[in-house]
């Protein structure tokens, strides 16, 4: 292989790097802003900026999922906002007041 056949090689191996990776970091972002925002549900309950925040992690993931980011294996979701609430009052004093 040519000098300039490795380099165009490396190119399109790092753009389809960045390609699959994208779409992650996106999906990764919006789930952390929402159980940053959920982190006080146990007090607060479910709120219109939980909700809010939940959705929009929601639809990153579909994106994310699309687009391959996630991989064919990934079985995790987006917890709903009723269901970080139910937890509060299933397994009281663990810390999550």
């Amino acid at each position: 292989m040519t000098v300039d056949g490795w380099f165009r090689t490396m190119g399109v191996l790092g753009a389809l790097q960045l390609a699959a990776v994208g779409p992650t970091d996106a999906f990764q972002d919006e789930l952390r802003r929402y159980y940053d925002s959920a982190k006080n549900i146990c007090r607060t309950g479910v709120t219109p900026e939980i909700t809010s925040a939940y959705e929009q992690a929601r639809q990153a993931m579909d994106r994310a999922r699309a687009a391959g980011g996630l991989g064919g294996n990934n079985f995790a979701g987006v917890k709903m906002p009723p269901e970080l609430w139910l937890d509060c009052l299933q397994s009281p004093g663990d810390g999550k007041t």
